[in-house]
């Protein structure tokens, strides 16, 4: 398979991509990293493009990118999404997200490496949600030959911030249970949080966290929960290392506190870990509290690299070391310190056990081992996805071939401008003409692919909410009513008395849904339209009994000078061709006639000022954009004659184009 890993910032996050980074090459599977510790842009989404892969894969939410639409970005791109949850999902699952992976459930794999944390992701309504543990990357923990071991001491390495006295609300509520359940936790070591909580809401002083629980999850992860987490892991590593006398201890990472015979140093970086842990005869490991019943990273790593680690009891070691469980983990102060005793007494026991783990992590518990599990869980749906998305496209070409020279006047030097990622995950690159100033797509789309735009998604309810339209695609209001009363007067102002009344032939390019030919028509004006989006053509057809053809303009629909006006409003832009367009609207007007449009102005203050935001560019749907000076060269190209050109009233850089046919 091709996977995507998205790879951000993080302490050890980056670590753990790195190893799926490696475990799945290891399976022979085509990996690219897309690389968003700086933010997620043009470069990524090109990238994701050209690799094209079956599926990308980030730590928690990472990949649930969101573009200036407001939308999710890998989804919109049609790509699954594999999330690895190495942290509590409900820390940043909020609403918004909670919405997205819920309605588009398809496209989004959860695996979580608490499985009572699973749980309740999965009673609570989530899907597609499978367990996996961490793991190590054997590249990076291994024994280090004849490294000198410091007897008689004993290592930790952990976070330890000094927030331990510092209040986690302003409410006494939750501060009471908060307390209380780390309180609990100290005295029940080998108990999981949310088993102490479950409890505790028994207890009627408690029945408000109790709701919040039940009514308000996500208050209760984050201001109840997330503290439990964060102040308690501090005062429980506090408490355990506290306990521990007659004996050095060398801790790592944390900020120092009095105590006697203990040794701080720094950090060290976590790719370095590994000489640490076999630099000392005893491990040990204090989980943080969010761990309910999975087991950190260190546990692995430390065997990994042939040293021991005593680990504070979790439900997960009976699968991780089904023989040796006991003997590597303590479920109270008093075990810790007889296990500690013997350990550090018995080296040749502790070696045994070290040798037989050692062949259990590095035979069952590394990145490829997990990378498999992910392929083995996952495979058949993301085929399916994939069948999916190929019947969903019908497999139409989107992009035609790089053009090599400029769509209006043949011109082949060019500026590059912007790269730009439209609806429907269309990325295109745009240029400007050197010669004559328009404004092009490079690569366009395909004319197939544009008639199946407008068709399945340009009027669709979710295109039109997404674009701040009506959602009605029949409703008209006062703006529409006001709009095409001047568009009319513009028309008219540029007509002699003779074509006033009673009427001349009009035609309306792109009519959408007639509004503003039913405002010619009650003007006495015999009319016709031509929209490329049937349900819209049948709408205007339906709704005001217009004559619509349902398509775009070509040569021979319409037979030469039959129409007196031909107006097109916000439609040149849209035209792949502006010269073959141009071309059949000359044929079909009589001497003298009036093509009238409206277009955005490429070169208007409004695109200055918001230069690749601007709007109105909009792939794969505005194509070609003019200013004044390329909307002159391509009429007068054609033998029109250019009656006004300013800007328009309707839209911040609007451009008016009134032109008369001369030859």
């Amino acid at each position: 398979m091709k996977i995507a890993v998205i790879k951000g910032n993080g302490i050890i996050a980056p670590h753990v991509m790195d190893g799926f980074i490696s475990g799945f090459q290891q399976l022979n599977h085509d990996v690219t990293v897309i690389h968003v510790n700086s933010g997620f842009g043009q470069k990524q989404t090109r990238e994701l493009i050209d690799f094209q892969p079956d599926f990308c894969v980030s730590y928690g939410f990472v990949g649930c990118i969101m573009d200036t639409d407001g939308q999710y970005l890998l989804r919109k791109m049609g790509l699954p999404l594999i999330c690895l949850h190495y942290d509590n999902i409900f820390f940043s699952l909020s609403a918004q997200l909670s919405a997205e992976i819920t309605e588009h459930e398809a496209f989004y794999h959860h695996f979580i490496w608490d499985r009572l944390i699973l749980g309740i992701f999965e009673s609570s309504g989530y899907k597609n949600a499978y367990p996996i543990m961490l793991a190590t990357d054997p590249e990076i923990f291994k024994p280090i030959p004849e490294l000198p071991v410091m007897e008689s001491a004993i290592a930790f390495v952990g976070t330890i911030k000094d927030i331990a006295n510092r209040s986690v609300s302003q409410d006494h509520r939750i501060n009471d249970f908060v307390e209380d359940i780390i309180a609990s936790k100290l005295r029940n070591i080998d108990v999981p949080v949310l088993k102490l909580c479950l409890a505790a809401f028994e207890e009627e002083k408690y029945s408000f966290i109790r709701n919040l629980f039940t009514v308000k999850p996500e208050v209760f992860w984050a201001q109840v929960y997330y503290p439990i987490h964060a102040k308690g892991s501090v005062v429980m590593r506090k408490h355990v290392l506290d306990s521990i006398g007659g004996v050095d201890i060398h801790i790592y990472g944390a900020s120092p506190w009095s105590k006697p015979a203990v040794h701080f140093h720094n950090p060290v970086p976590y790719t370095e870990l590994t000489r640490v842990y076999q630099s000392y005869p005893l491990n040990l490991n204090v989980s943080s509290l969010q761990l309910e019943s999975s087991v950190n990273n260190r546990v692995f790593d430390g065997f990994a690299s042939q040293a021991f680690v005593l680990s504070d009891y979790k439900e997960d070691m009976k699968l991780i070391f089904p023989d040796h469980w006991e003997f590597v983990s303590f479920r109270n102060l008093e075990e810790m310190a007889v296990k500690g005793d013997y350990y550090l007494t018995h080296p040749q026991e502790r070696k045994e056990i070290v040798q037989d783990l050692y062949q259990e992590v590095i035979q069952k518990h590394t990145y490829k081992h997990r990378a498999e599990e992910i392929i083995n869980c996952i495979s058949s749906a993301i085929e399916e996805h994939s069948t999916n998305m190929m019947q969903d496209s019908q497999n139409i070409e989107k992009y035609k071939q790089k053009a090599e020279v400029c769509p209006v006047c043949g011109g082949t030097e060019f500026d590059p401008l912007y790269s730009i990622l439209g609806h429907d995950n269309f990325l295109t690159e745009h240029y400007r003409c050197l010669d004559c100033c328009t404004v092009f797509m490079n690569p366009m789309p395909t004319e197939e692919y544009l008639d199946d735009f407008y068709n399945r998604t340009y009027y669709s309810k979710n295109h039109r909410e997404k674009m701040g339209w009506d959602s009605k695609l029949d409703n008209i209001n006062v703006a529409i009513l006001n709009a095409n009363e001047n568009r009319m007067d513009l028309v008219e102002n540029y007509l002699s008395a003779s074509l006033r009344y009673p009427k001349g032939k009009l035609l309306d390019i792109g009519c959408s849904t007639g509004h503003f030919l039913n405002e010619a028509k009650l003007r006495y004006w015999d009319v016709k339209g031509i929209e490329i989006s049937d349900q819209a053509a049948q709408v205007a057809r339906t709704k005001y009994g217009l004559d619509i053809t349902t398509g775009t303009i070509s040569a021979g629909m319409f037979d030469e000078g039959y129409f007196d006006v031909v107006t097109a409003w916000d439609v040149i832009e849209h035209i792949p061709d502006p010269k073959d367009f141009i071309t059949n609207v000359k044929y079909i007007l009589k001497s003298g006639g009036l093509l009238v449009l409206n277009t955005p102005n490429i070169s208007s203050t409004a695109s200055y000022f918001e230069q690749e935001k601007w709007r109105h560019l909009d792939p794969p749907l505005h194509v070609v954009l003019y200013d004044h000076i390329s909307m002159g060269v391509l009429l007068k190209m054609f033998g029109f004659e250019i009656l006004k050109i300013s800007s328009g009233k309707e839209y911040l850089g609007q451009m008016q184009v009134v032109a008369k046919k001369m030859i």
